[in-house]
């Protein structure tokens, strides 16, 4: 067989070989999803069993009798590339959490939501930034820009909020 006949017929090797390097590419910088589902549990948790005095200096009025649930969406970490748990110094997320006595309805429960940033020092360090006029500034100086437009635009996966508050009724409205 020919040279020329080789490469007549081993064309379609040429977008095969493209695609399997893509595929290797990608799976060394992809980032596991459950690595973010594990950051995003962490980050609940964090501020789950944050102090009133810490919900209070976060805009979220918190008495030392109400429950806390929170939950959270990872959108990134620092470092960008990070694929394991114990390399992962800072978690950038938008977090959702509601708090209230037992007995106390959804509507009036104390609620707060938006970006957040998460520090995995010991003790972890939570920035959330202060409600009011220049909000929009405060969340931008503390995000990567990157996560600028998921953080004014709430959760991708819209059940987790969803989530948050059958639990609130079933745990603390409930209660």
């Amino acid at each position: 067989m020919s040279m020329t006949a080789v490469r007549r017929n081993a064309w379609w090797l040429v977008p095969e070989l493209l695609a399997l390097a893509l595929v290797a590419v990608l799976s060394l910088v992809a980032r596991p999803a459950e690595l973010d589902q594990v950051l995003a549990e962490r980050v609940s948790a964090i501020l789950t069993a944050s102090s009133p005095a810490e919900h209070h200096a976060h805009g979220h009025d918190v008495a030392a009798e109400d429950t806390v649930l929170c939950t959270a969406e990872t959108m990134g970490t620092e470092p960008a590339g990070a694929t394991r748990v114990a390399d992962v110094r800072v978690v950038y997320a938008y977090f959702f959490c509601a708090a209230g006595e037992p007995g106390q309805p959804w509507d009036f429960a104390a609620r707060i939501s938006g970006p957040v940033v998460v520090e995995l020092t010991e003790p972890p360090a939570v920035r959330i930034a202060e409600a009011g006029l220049g909000y929009q500034d405060r969340v931008r100086a503390m995000l990567p820009d990157r996560y600028e437009d998921w953080a004014f635009s709430g959760f991708r996966d819209k059940e987790l909020p969803t989530a948050l508050q059958r639990r609130y009724l079933d745990e603390v409205a409930g209660a």
